[in-house]
C-alpha cells in the first residue's frame, strides 16, 4: 500500500453500514485496506479516506467539523440511487461560491455536499 501524503478520517460506530456506503453507493471502489478497526479508500493518489471503528457514544455528527465534497456526471442519477437505498438527498440545493450543492449525510450522519461535474 502506498502512502498517501493527506488524508481524512471519519470516526464511526457501524463500519460495515459505513464500508457499503462509502464503497458501493459513492462508488469509492474497494479499499486498500479494509480490516475490522478501518476501511482506508484512495480518492487519488494523494488523497486517501479513512473510516476508523469507534465504540465512542460521543460521535455527534450534527455540527461535524468535516464535510466531504465531490463531483459527480449525473446528480440526478445519483439522488436516484441514494434516495432508493434511503440516504436522500437535501431537495433544496446550496450555494457556496458559484457551485450549487447539494446535501447529503451517511449511515452516521457524517454530511456530504455533491454537485454535477
Amino acid at each position: 500500500m502506498n502512502a498517501t501524503r493527506f488524508g481524512l478520517i471519519l470516526k464511526v460506530n457501524d463500519l460495515d453500514a459505513c464500508r457499503i456506503f462509502y464503497r458501493d453507493l459513492l462508488q469509492l471502489g474497494e479499499p486498500v485496506l479494509d480490516s475490522t478497526f478501518a476501511v482506508v479508500f484512495h480518492l487519488t493518489e494523494e488523497l486517501a479516506l479513512t473510516l476508523e471503528k469507534s465504540a465512542a457514544g460521543y460521535l455527534e455528527h450534527a455540527s461535524a467539523a468535516s464535510t466531504l465534497s465531490f463531483a459527480v456526471p449525473d446528480l440526478e442519477a445519483f439522488a436516484c440511487r441514494l434516495d432508493d437505498c434511503g440516504y436522500p438527498l437535501e431537495k433544496d440545493p446550496i450555494r457556496i461560491g458559484i457551485i450549487e450543492y447539494r446535501r447529503g449525510a451517511d449511515p452516521e450522519g457524517n454530511p456530504f455536499l455533491v454537485f454535477q461535474e
